[in-house]
């Protein structure tokens, strides 16, 4: 299903997701970063510490890059990408909707992506060319083809929000769409289209963390993965792009993102 060594990348994102579940529904002291919507908690920090522990233990060469420690740069052509707590207003808000995320790249393609739920136990994965999973089980993207029968979700990073949120909001809602979501969590959005549950997610501007294991569960789940403009990705680091289900969902999406 996976090669053998990724299994510890999945076991990292596993442990990180305990400590998140231990400390939610708990008071939490908030540090904020660049802006109060922006913050992180010590179940952010605890969890990336456990996801550091596993990974320099098995990839002691390989790059990092995550949300709260930031860089460290080995000189390696692999780089992990971490989000040790996706959606932290949720968890702290008590809203049952948050993640840990992992993403493996080489150079500029992500080669493997793990988003794991903690409340729910469900860790979805994905291997370059093998396909996406969750838990032990295949998943691909449902076969919807028409707009308005679409749950789509927006995710913009924190400075940029107000304009493009606004533009999607009022055309999507003008057409009668199913459902248009701001779930604040990323990663978890990715892994609704993948399983079929979505049908597209509209991504602006965020930071790697916030995509690069969900980009690759959704591709390898049968998504669409473009420009703006419908142009192919040259670099799957690309922190500007649209992900649908169907060439149908995507094109009439673009449409509304020109």
């Amino acid at each position: 299903m996976i090669s053998k060594e990724y299994k510890n990348i999945i076991k990292a994102a596993v442990m990180g997701g305990r400590v998140t579940k231990k400390y939610f529904g708990k008071i939490l002291e908030i540090e904020d970063k660049s802006m109060p919507a922006d913050f992180r908690t010590k179940a952010d920090l605890e969890s990336e510490k456990a996801i550091l522990k596993i990974l320099e233990k098995n990839f002691p060469k390989y790059n990092i890059i995550s949300e709260e420690a930031g860089e460290v740069n080995k000189h390696s052509e692999y780089t992990f990408i971490i989000d040790p707590l996706d959606g932290t207003n949720n968890f702290v808000l008590g809203i049952l909707f948050f993640s840990v995320g992992i993403g493996l790249i080489k150079g500029n393609e992500i080669i493997f992506g793990v988003i794991y739920n903690p409340i729910l136990n469900n860790a979805y994965f994905a291997e370059k060319g093998k396909g996406a999973y969750l838990n032990s089980k295949k998943i691909e993207v449902n076969k919807e083809v028409n707009i308005k029968n679409a749950s789509i979700s927006v995710a913009v990073d924190y400075g940029d929000s107000t304009k493009l949120q606004e533009k999607l909001a009022k055309e999507l809602n003008d057409i009668g769409i199913k459902r248009y979501l701001t779930n604040w969590s990323c990663l978890l959005d990715y892994c609704l289209l993948a399983s079929g549950k979505i049908e597209s997610v509209v991504f602006y501007n965020c930071p790697m963390h916030d995509f690069i294991p969900g980009k690759l569960i959704a591709l390898e789940a049968g998504a669409i993965v473009t420009d703006f403009n419908g142009n192919a990705e040259e670099d799957e680091r690309n922190n500007t792009f649209l992900t649908s289900n169907s060439i149908e969902i995507h094109k009439k999406m673009l449409e509304f993102l020109k």
